[in-house]
């Protein structure tokens, strides 16, 4: 019977407690139904504006077999696969404005990469899985232009936020396109051999991708998807990939900027 008293009195205290809160969420959606007030009303007066980014990409290279792939010589690769790797890409970031709706963007970034496994791989007379690593740190230096719509309501607040494409090219530096890569077999790492990077060190190609930018009373925060597609092919042209004709480089980036 107490027992049914204390559960009726939990019961009715959690009642309480759901109502209030349902009340004060009320309060809060109805007070911000009513705010007004723009912020930063003159950002799109800025001739340009700075910032910084941080955010997170997907590596990937594309392989392109010569017609003797199937039949390569010794000592080469007769099935390769790429592997996807997480980094870390940090930049500082320009814009530049040329009308009321087209601004060129240019955002300087590192992507802090480290060492990874960038592709799997089988040599002839090995039946052996065997994994290339690579230690890098890129230097992406993308020049993008910028087409932005008008501001527009969200969330009850008045010109809070529009929405971005862009489209541009790069360069890529990897800082550590010289060390020496390590090969690992059956995915163990106990049998870790020493090899010459099979990559070159300078890439470029275009880059894509859109986003929303809301604006803040002190700062506009802005997250953003972006694809880029390496042109030039990174192949050194080593022995070991003699049956591969080139290698390409492609990322996927999620980045959040933070502007003035």
């Amino acid at each position: 019977f107490t027992r049914k008293i204390k559960f009726r009195h939990m019961q009715h205290l959690l009642r309480k407690q759901i109502i209030t809160g349902a009340l004060l969420l009320c309060i809060s959606f109805a007070s911000m139904a009513q705010r007004g007030e723009v912020y930063q009303p003159f950002h799109d007066d800025l001739p340009y504006y700075l910032g910084m980014s941080i955010g997170v990409n997907n590596s990937y290279f594309n392989f392109n077999r010569n017609k003797e792939f199937s039949n390569p010589a010794a000592g080469a690769v007769y099935a390769i696969n790429p592997n996807n790797n997480l980094a870390l890409n940090l930049g500082l970031i320009g814009t530049l404005r040329l009308n009321t709706h087209t601004l060129l963007r240019l955002n300087p970034t590192v992507l802090i990469a480290g060492s990874k496994n960038v592709y799997t791989f089988k040599e002839v007379g090995d039946t052996a899985i065997k994994t290339m690593n690579i230690s890098s740190a890129i230097i992406n230096i993308p020049l993008a232009l910028k087409i932005e719509s008008d501001r527009y309501n969200a969330f009850h607040y008045t010109d809070i936020m529009r929405h971005y494409v862009f489209i541009g090219g790069k360069i890529d530096y990897d800082l550590l396109g010289s060390n020496k890569a390590i090969i690992t077999s059956n995915g163990t790492g106990s049998n870790r051999t020493p090899y010459p990077n099979t990559l070159k060190s300078i890439d470029y190609g275009f880059e894509m991708g859109l986003g929303l930018s809301f604006y803040l009373q002190y700062a506009t925060i802005s997250p953003e998807v972006k694809f880029s597609y390496g042109l030039r092919n990174l192949n050194k042209g080593d022995a070991l990939l003699s049956s591969v004709r080139d290698i390409t480089g492609n990322f996927v980036y999620f980045t959040i900027h933070i502007e003035n």
